[in-house]
């Protein structure tokens, strides 16, 4: 079973926000780069890769995050909080 996160009211101003945050605050690497669609990497020194899926959808002002592979450490529940945590940051910004 995977595990998926739908996140709401996010803007294409968000989504670029989160995007950008997340890689200056993580090294979270975005593929393919301009898409709705596609796979975000972390690499989190000595403990592993976290990879995600992502599909976010402008008209509805939705994203879902599922977990693809992480660390047997990182729980969902914080990979998902930490993504959250990005998408409120960029709403007040």
């Amino acid at each position: 079973m995977t595990d998926c996160r739908t996140f709401n009211g996010v803007t294409e101003a968000i989504f670029s926000c989160v995007k950008k945050k997340s890689f200056e605050e993580h090294g979270t690497v975005y593929e393919p780069a301009n898409a709705n669609q596609g796979k975000a990497t972390t690499k989190v020194p000595v403990v592993g890769t976290v990879v995600v899926s992502f599909s976010f959808d402008p008209t509805a002002g939705t994203i879902v995050y599922c977990v693809i592979s992480k660390p047997w450490i990182v729980s969902a529940s914080q990979i998902f909080d930490g993504i959250g945590d990005t998408i409120n940051s960029c709403r007040k910004s």
